[in-house]
């Protein structure tokens, strides 16, 4: 059977934005409008089951089992009754936030052209080296409507209309941050590097723990079992490279957490790794190359990873969290209030930028519970504010939280979050990286242009905006999952 490569793959290329870490999307199969409104007529009716409501959206089980055949075809494998079970819980999780880009995306003014559609559906075939009749042709012969492909391009070309505009408004590169970044690249010459693609998860608040623990236990299986990382990837993976098939390029330790950086030193070239935590989700890592930074070439990945056993993660030790927090407190006087209330406090946490200005704009505030709220335990914190605290990026505000009395913003500024270890005897022996290749100088360098370092900088902040985004819409919505989608 052939296997068709990911809408993401045709984006990744064929669209001119900034590659972003989101989460593959569509919207409807039988049954649901372009906006994702439930419709009357035999697949509406009482025979269809509603596996999730959206705010005023609704996703049903044909929805839901349209994308999970769909998946199957990126990734090549064959559909089995386990193989749905075990994709079932990560398709719903991106149909959910697929239908709140969708939502963002209108009440931003952002519609998609059905020429656009058509177009990147074109783009599709023509990577698959196929017409656009015979891609018909195959979703057909796999029971997929084609609505689900449609949109699922609808959806994605949407979210990325409204993140370029969120980008030219936010994300400005100063040169000092573009020497900086200069003189770290000439500080690593020499040292290791991984070629890592990566499969990230996030986890927005303490009750998705669970359930993105198992969803990424289900993912590496499926690698194991033989499944395409890449396909994986692009329908799953909440990373900026999903749109390439998680492909981070090559990754430095001390560019990313201490987690990651422990788990790539420990690997192997064609390695998998089990699910790494770490402050804000899983991250699942294959290595597919090792080499000296600096140099050419390097091990590339010969054949597909082997099955290990997993590797027990070390876990965020709530009890022993601190962090060093500040407040703007906006009173409510009253019901009729509340609106401009929660209007005021979005523009005033999209204009802060630092803990610094946000500290000027809380002594401005006026209001006395505003300012320095000290050094605080995280257990100490509400539960809901637990995950927020250890989770958000420091230095930028939360989302207005709002009460009946008033809306909130807070902001981190100092954190210690020690991290909880698994016990000896359930950590698996180290294997040892190979050597690196001996370090080239500094004379065979070529170093990147000041462009294409504030291009990459530039897509970094971008995947943490988007982030940021999509996890300010999944809290603010109201979700409720039905029937089987609660497995």
């Amino acid at each position: 059977m052939p296997s068709l490569r990911s809408v993401r793959s045709a984006f990744a290329v064929a669209t001119a934005c900034v590659a972003l870490a989101l989460p593959a999307t569509a919207q409807t199969s039988k049954g649901a409008s372009p906006a994702g409104k439930a419709q009357s007529g035999p697949a509406a009716g009482g025979s269809e089951r509603i596996a999730a409501v959206v705010n005023e959206d609704a996703i049903s089980m044909s929805d839901v089992n349209a994308r999970i055949r769909l998946a199957l075809l990126n990734s090549g494998s064959q559909e089995s009754q386990e193989i749905r079970q075990r994709l079932a819980p990560q398709v719903v999780r991106q149909l959910i936030d697929e239908r709140l880009q969708l939502q963002e995306a209108k009440r931003n003014g952002v519609t998609i052209p059905q020429s656009e559609i058509d177009d990147a559906i074109k783009r599709i075939a023509d990577q698959n080296r196929m017409g656009r009749s015979q891609l018909d042709g195959l979703l057909k012969s796999r029971g997929i409507p084609q609505s689900a492909l449609v949109e699922q391009v609808r959806a994605l070309l949407a979210w990325q209309r409204v993140m370029q505009r969120r980008i030219r408004q936010e994300i400005t590169i100063s040169d000092d941050e573009i020497d900086a970044a200069t003189a770290r690249i000439k500080a690593n010459i020499g040292k290791p590097e991984y070629l890592v693609a990566e499969i990230f998860l996030a986890v927005d608040s303490p009750d998705q723990e669970d359930e993105v623990r198992r969803t990424a236990d289900r993912l590496v299986d499926e690698v194991r079992r033989g499944g395409n990382f890449p396909a994986l990837a692009r329908q799953f993976s909440q990373s900026a490279g999903a749109a390439s098939g998680g492909d981070l390029g090559w990754v430095r330790t001390g560019e990313s957490s201490a987690e990651v950086d422990k788990a790539l030193t420990g690997m192997r070239t064609g390695q998998l790794s089990a699910p790494i935590r770490t402050a804000t989700g899983y991250h699942i890592l294959l290595v597919r190359g090792q080499r000296a930074f600096g140099s050419s070439g390097g091990e590339e990945m010969p054949a597909p990873p082997p099955p290990q056993a997993p590797r027990p993660q070390p876990r965020p030790d709530i009890a022993k969290a601190t962090v060093n927090m500040k407040q703007i407190v906006i009173p409510i006087e009253s019901k009729e209030a509340a609106k401009g209330v929660k209007d005021q406090a979005e523009a005033l946490r999209k204009s802060i930028k630092s803990c610094g200005d946000f500290e000027a704009k809380a002594k401005a505030g006026g209001v006395p519970e505003s300012g320095d709220m000290g050094t605080l335990k995280v257990r100490d914190l509400p539960q809901g504010l637990q995950q927020l605290a250890v989770g958000i990026p420091l230095g930028q505000p939360s989302p207005v939280l709002m009460s009946q009395a008033a809306a909130v913003i807070l902001i981190v500024c100092k954190r210690d979050v020690p991290m909880i270890q698994p016990p000896a005897e359930a950590q698996p022996k180290p294997v040892a990286a190979p050597p690196p290749p001996p370090p080239p100088s500094s004379k065979e360098v070529k170093m990147p242009s000041r462009d294409e370092i504030e291009r990459e900088l530039v897509g970094e902040r971008a995947d943490l905006l988007a982030r940021r985004y999509l996890r300010d819409l999944r809290r603010s919505a109201f979700v409720e999952m039905r029937g089987e989608a609660r497995n």
